[in-house]
């Protein structure tokens, strides 16, 4: 169980990783197996002068592309994820650039070919043919640039899907070409590759469409302003990689012989087989990291052991089947490397060790020393090669290279494993002087619900003051110094952090603020914890007045255990003594079997249990600039509840009262003119109905059901579907999934930043929360009677265009609190339906039957 626990633990966080780098392999994959198919093919349908003459072509195309990109593809790598707006016309700026880099390397090539090199200018094929073969250079080049940009988007499946859709179209292409009664020659072959280009470009210029990814195209050259250096360190970098590597071969067949070098490149192609792991997942950990250089620790500790744990027992694997892997080509390539294969896999760890060395330096900004580093590295290798050729056969040939790169690895590995074994500390504890005892990590259950928080503001109360709050605080850690609510909570390393007394003292001091006995605005207390930004206190309290608003994480608890806490601190400090909170049992199973018992017993609700209603997609339209101001309203009424059940047993006998508000309320909006979607509504449920008697849940155990009631203002239409959901018990399934999901992804620490425009004529999106009765805290020391008391419940999240209706009842009471943007609708419109639904509810629903 411990060893599962910590491969899912390793895994989670890191699927953008896999992903991309995934995608990257794949491509790899999917373009060699169809390289493949389409020169077996060219070589039984054309000549082999023809497929002689295009093989140069493309080789040209694709050294002179590489060369032509001018480091554009990894400078967008490092830019691209600070970018908020005109990623594209930075990107589109970088393809004309490469293209005109490419052109006019395409274009030397022609003029070397045509005064110095007579068989490649015969290879050309005539003007039509030197023409084609510039474009194709170009556009390889603008693809190849395009390919990287994906990548720093971390869109490596629209990358993959590219490649894919070329290697597939240039082969039809060739077979249309091969039906028609023509004579192949070189440039028709070309022309497929240039024409797979095109197409495929044009198939992800479209995908890119649908999905609104594109924001501008305008490209221009001042945004490369300032970029200069990065572009020439990244392309120093990327030469100094790249060209040894394809210089390898060439020293070979000088110093050895074209028979040694043919068996050498067949064995150096086995081995870059086996590099493109660490390269792709390396390439990958830049563009995931060079936009949150917090993750480089966990991100190259998962590409290590990507890289180690699964590429290097298949490089252990070529090295014993070295011989059969090479007659697998023929005999002669077997007896002339297969030992040379055995040596050459020697080099993966010295490879995965580069590549992460360079990936680490891109990030850190070091790309030309690192550059500077792989020109002496390259350099080295190639006179190491050559004296080894020359002193000896392939054999020493390769281990002189094979010692080289060993060396390498001794220089660059310190780098790369600095990052993996560097600790994590928590900055702000430090800074702040907090003497951490001892952490406990998150559950995964409580990382689900770290970005949210929940406030309680209640009053007013007799003989609860701030210092009386902190000293039962106090008393609490000194009873219980693991406990949550007295722990700190860091959200970047996911833990619980336990202080010792001297440090929470201290601490207790900001976890408290005192608003000072004079009289206070209860719902200015609420909308100034809404507006304070998430930190590290798990439990945040103002008190002053007689009133106590507390703000608490959902990690540690949503409704049931907050409102234990919240009476607890109030008669502790009440009564003036110490705090007494039993610590949650972690029932880690208890979410599984309540899943299993409801639908793994019962394969008859599967479909029910698997099936989701979507809300439907915002309507496009005009736009308008937009700021977040998150506030509440709110409202009680001592009498509505007697309204309520009166028109409920004449007109919809067994519903709910919570079903007549949240009906009530929409027709109030409606009244008022903010003209609400009536598609559907967010219903939020506990799912601790469905547990065994005895088992609790730590932190947040509700859902909020995405349901469409056939009529929002009906409030018997809203009990019958929300019924009907619970019946379901289809949340279950809804949390299990958003758990395995954060389980492979990670659990951000935050919410997700909001955007910063909305329609010119929003809609309220309406989420609906019955907290059912609170009759528990009937006990506290309350200085009025139940109707004048405070009883809110307020969230701190919403979307732009959200209204989030809260109700509770307590001692017979209907406490109301609605949670939107101010910025969005206007306060006092959405007070005054709050108003409307204490005053009159059976009027609003009576008005829209």
């Amino acid at each position: 169980m411990t060893a599962r626990r910590g491969i899912l633990a390793a895994l989670r966080g890191h699927v953008d990783l896999f992903l991309n780098a995934g995608s990257l392999m794949a491509t790899t994959l999917v373009t060699s197996a169809f390289g493949f198919a389409y020169w077996w093919v060219a070589a039984r349908v054309a000549t082999q002068s023809a497929v002689g003459q295009a093989s140069a072509a493309v080789s040209a195309m694709t050294l002179i592309g590489t060369i032509g990109m001018f480091g554009m593809g990894t400078m967008l790598i490092s830019d691209l994820p600070s970018i908020r707006r005109g990623k594209w016309d930075l990107i589109s700026t970088c393809l004309l650039v490469a293209g005109a880099a490419a052109t006019a390397g395409g274009l030397l090539y022609v003029a070397v070919a045509h005064l110095w090199i007579p068989s490649l200018r015969q290879a050309m094929g005539g003007t039509p043919g030197t023409v084609l073969l510039v474009a194709g250079i170009a556009l390889n080049a603008m693809t190849l640039v395009l390919d990287e940009a994906m990548v720093g988007l971390l869109q490596g499946p629209l990358q993959l899907m590219r490649n894919a859709w070329f290697s597939v179209i240039k082969l039809v292409l060739l077979g249309v070409l091969a039906l028609l009664p023509i004579t192949l020659t070189g440039g028709e072959l070309l022309l497929t590759w240039v024409a797979g280009i095109v197409a495929s470009t044009a198939i992800l210029h479209r995908a890119m469409r649908r999905r609104g990814m594109i924001d501008s195209l305008r490209p221009r050259v001042a945004l490369l302003r300032g970029r200069g250096r990065a572009t020439f360190d990244h392309n120093l970098l990327n030469l100094a990689t790249y060209l040894p590597r394809a210089a390898l071969p060439l020293v070979v067949t000088a110093v050895l012989s074209a028979e040694a070098n043919a068996a050498f490149y067949t064995a150096f192609m086995v081995l870059s087989f086996l590099a493109m792991v660490p390269g792709n997942v390396a390439l990958t950990l830049f563009a995931v990291t060079a936009g949150d250089r917090a993750a480089l620790r966990s991100k190259v500790r998962m590409g290590l052991l990507i890289c180690l744990g699964g590429g290097l027992p298949v490089a252990l694997v070529v090295m014993l089947l070295a011989d059969p892997i090479m007659s697998v080509f023929g005999d002669e390539y077997a007896r002339t490397a297969g030992s040379a294969l055995a040596i050459l896999t020697l080099t993966y760890v010295p490879f995965v060790f580069h590549h992460f060395f360079l990936a680490v330096s891109r990030v850190r900004g070091q790309v030309r020393g690192a550059g500077i580093f792989s020109v002496f590295a390259g350099a080295a290798e190639l006179l190491a090669a050559w004296w080894g050729g020359r002193h000896g056969d392939l054999n020493d040939l390769v281990a002189a290279v094979a010692v080289v790169m060993a060396i390498e690895t001794v220089l660059v590995a310190p780098t790369v494993l600095k990052v993996v074994f560097a600790p994590v500390v928590d900055e702000t504890a430090l800074a702040e002087g907090v003497n951490v005892m001892s952490t406990t990590s998150l559950t995964l259950h409580e990382k689900a619900w770290l970005p949210l928080e929940y406030i309680r503001t209640v009053g007013p109360l007799t003989g609860v003051t701030a210092d009386r709050l902190r000293n039962a605080l106090v008393g609490l850690h000194l009873a219980d110094p693991s406990h949550r609510a007295v722990s700190r909570l860091d959200r970047t390393g996911a833990k619980w952090q336990h202080m010792d007394a001297a440090s929470f003292a201290t601490y207790v001091l900001d976890a408290v603020t005192d608003l000072g006995p004079g009289p206070v605005d209860f719902d200015a207390m609420t909308r100034q914890l809404q507006a304070e930004p998430r930190g590290h206190h798990p439990v945040r309290i103002l008190a002053g007045g007689g009133y106590v608003a507390l703000k608490v994480s959902h990690a540690y608890g949503d409704a049931g255990p907050v409102n234990t806490l919240l009476r607890e601190l109030v008669l502790a400090a009440y009564e003036g003594r110490a705090a007494r909170v039993a610590p949650s049992a972690r029932h880690r199973w208890a979410l599984p079997k309540a899943w299993w018992k409801q639908f793994g017993m019962h394969p008859d609700r599967w479909k029910t249990g698997l099936s989701f209603p979507k809300p439907p997609h915002p309507e496009t339209g005009p736009t308008r600039p937009w700021q977040p101001d998150l506030t509440v309203r709110t409202a009680r009424s001592s009498l509505v509840l007697g309204q309520m059940r009166g028109w409920r047993d004449q007109y919809a006998p067994g519903v709910t009262t919570s079903a007549i508000t949240f009906a009530a309320f929409t027709s109030a909006l409606i009244e008022l003119g903010l003209d609400p979607d009536l598609a559907g509504g967010t219903f939020l449920a506990d799912a601790r109905r469905y547990l065994d008697k005895g088992v609790s849940i730590d932190s947040n155990f509700c859902m909020g059901p995405y349901l469409a009631p056939e009529n929002l203002t009906d409030p018997l239409s809203i009990h019958r579907t929300l019924k009907a959901e619970l019946a379901t018990g289809r949340i279950l399934t809804m949390i299990a999934l958003r758990e395995g999901k954060l389980m492979l992804t990670g659990a951000p620490g935050m919410p997700d930043p909001f955007p910063t425009e909305i329609t010119v004529a929003p809609r309220p999106r309406l989420t609906f929360s019955n907290q059912g009765r609170h009759d528990v805290l009937g006990d506290l020391p309350w200085a009025v009677d139940a109707t004048g008391r405070v009883n809110q419940s307020v969230p701190t999240l919403n979307g732009p265009e959200g209204v989030t209706l809260t109700t509770s009842e307590m001692n017979g009471v209907l406490h109301l609190e609605a949670t939107f943007h101010a910025s969005t609708y206007d306060p006092q419109v959405v007070q005054r339906a709050l108003d409307l639904v204490c005053s009159d509810p059976a009027g609003l629903i009576m008005a829209r039957r």
